[in-house]
């Protein structure tokens, strides 16, 4: 369900009318999304929903909890106002309590476009076909999911803070394989503007990797220099930043913590041509203007020249710190060079070229060691060309000791909500092979 700004403060204001507790905070949301999912060459289901849900958080002093629901005449508002005020009279007082926040200033982000939202089943169909009829004409099998949704977010406090976006995303992925099963391809597109998800190209793209990568060879495990395309660079730098969180390394339990206490902040932490940053008016990416506390979302940098500029502060910690919080980052942005992937591979004399990652975890946060997969299409490179695709391998790597050994970057493009371009590193440790495709 897709509720105006003016109807949702109004369901906002009448659920705090309700209230005696001492703070409260209400947040609303919904949408409507549609699917189309295909397999075996053939669509399987398409289908639409339809939804919207109330959060009510409630304060007593520093006692607080939340209780929800999907319905919201009064009575219904009446009931779950009630249950998390119940709820807050008897559970403990929360030592990091913080104040709901006042009035917010918003970045004037759009993330809503009208094409996505009024997208049909049949434009997603279109999508499928693009995977469908290449793969039955090469003997390959696809299978995939298209999905466009529109939705908003509302938040709304007993000092007054109120806020509402509308927001829209479109996503397309697809899986190719061969009949033996011996060569797997994969593409995905995304954006807010479903005219601008090149399910084409993905389609495509999961074609070629899945016939270029049947007839592996064994690549014996070890430390080889690496390319990664931008999907397993996305893949891969996504855990880094889950690291940069400025609590876990004030009290040194992070890669980011400071021999002898505190952070690394001002130090250098990746090679000189590193520079990650967050900005939810990326045209391209488009955040939200606030998170679910309406702590509005800002532009950060986190690192520039390979040295680390900031950290991210919620607000229990920011508070406690002296600083003004900054909040998750709103999507990552590895700033790149010039150039294309094809460009790097033809300037490199030997690698390893990863399609993607997947079934990443963390091995040791401190160092930020990961483990994880390569998968579906693992080439080896040699005197500027591919020369053949390479069984898959198991790594064991850090994204932090990649970013120090970074040789070549081509310029960024557009991986859900980040925008990272393809890397090359000198060395990347394949640990031990692995029979998956």
């Amino acid at each position: 369900m897709i509720l105006s700004k003016s109807k949702s403060r109004n369901i906002i204001e009448r659920a705090l009318s309700f209230s005696t507790a001492d703070e409260m905070r209400i947040n609303l949301g919904g949408g409507r999304s549609g699917n189309t999912r295909f397999a075996l060459n053939s669509i399987t289901t398409s289908g639409d929903e339809d939804t919207l849900s109330i959060q009510v958080r409630a304060y007593f002093g520093k006692q607080h909890a939340t209780a929800s629901g999907t319905e919201i005449s009064d009575e219904a508002l009446k009931r779950v106002v009630q249950t998390a005020e119940d709820a807050a009279r008897f559970v403990p007082e929360d030592p990091e309590y913080v104040p709901e926040l006042g009035p917010q200033k918003y970045l004037p982000i759009k993330p809503y476009f009208r094409s996505t939202a009024a997208a049909s089943a049949k434009q997603r169909v279109n999508g499928a076909q693009s995977s469908l009829q290449p793969a039955l004409e090469n003997n390959l099998l696809s299978a995939g999911f298209f999905t466009n949704r529109q939705g908003f977010s509302a938040v709304g406090n007993s000092n007054k803070l109120f806020g509402y976006y509308r927001a829209t995303n479109a996503s397309f992925s697809v899986t190719t394989r061969t009949q033996d099963g011996t060569g797997s391809g994969w593409g995905s597109d995304s954006s807010r503007n479903i005219d601008q998800v090149d399910y084409q190209s993905a389609s495509k793209r999961a074609l070629q990797k899945a016939q270029g990568s049947s007839q592996s060879k064994t690549l014996e495990p070890g430390i080889y220099p690496v390319i990664m395309e931008p999907q397993a660079v996305a893949d891969f730098i996504r855990f880094g930043s889950y690291a940069m969180n400025a609590r876990s390394a004030d009290e040194g339990r992070s890669f980011f913590s400071k021999a002898g206490g505190g952070n690394k902040i001002g130090e250098q932490v990746a090679g000189d041509n590193i520079t990650l940053r967050s900005d939810p008016t990326h045209p391209q990416l488009l955040g939200g203007p606030f998170g679910g506390d309406g702590l509005p979302a800002k532009k950060n940098t986190w690192i520039k020249d390979g040295v680390l500029q900031q950290l991210y502060y919620d607000r229990y910690w920011a508070k406690k710190q002296g600083i003004e919080p900054t909040g998750y980052p709103s999507n990552i942005i590895i700033e790149g060079e010039q150039g294309t992937l094809d460009d790097l591979i033809s300037n490199t004399d030997r690698a390893v070229l990863v399609t993607r990652f997947w079934y990443i975890r963390f091995v040791d946060p401190q160092s930020l060691l990961l483990t994880g997969l390569t998968r579906d299409g693992t080439f080896w490179v040699e005197n500027g060309h591919i020369q053949h695709a390479i069984k898959n391998f198991r790594f064991n790597e850090s994204p932090m000791a990649v970013l120090n050994k970074v040789t070549g970057m081509s310029t960024p493009v557009r991986i859900g909500g980040s925008m990272a371009p393809a890397i090359r590193a000198s060395e990347f440790n394949f640990a031990s092979l692995s029979d998956a495709v």
